[in-house]
């Protein structure tokens, strides 16, 4: 994944190949206007795990549920993948 830097000019004719690479690879672009940041084009799941993570990051409440998580595990409690497939065996075979 990399972050390249256009002119809406360079743009213009590379935008088929951009977007491959953008769905393809997650690479972002930085789209200028007179040499000033206007937009950013990268792919749209790329995006939509961006705003989950805003979600995520701005909600307290599952910031603390994340790290009581973390604790726990670090305390060696938890379930394992395999306990947990046991007690749901229809989720055995979907990884």
């Amino acid at each position: 994944m990399t972050t390249e830097t256009l002119s809406l000019t360079e743009l213009r004719p590379r935008l088929p190949e951009l977007v491959e690479r953008a769905t393809q690879f997650f690479d972002r672009f930085l789209i200028t206007r007179h040499g000033r940041a206007e937009a950013v084009l990268m792919a749209a799941d790329d995006f939509e795990g961006l705003l989950e993570t805003i979600d995520i990051l701005s909600d307290n409440e599952c910031l603390q549920r994340l790290a009581d998580a973390e604790a726990e595990l670090a305390r060696g409690g938890g379930h394992s993948l395999e306990s947990v497939r046991r007690e749901l065996p229809d989720a055995a075979g979907s990884d």
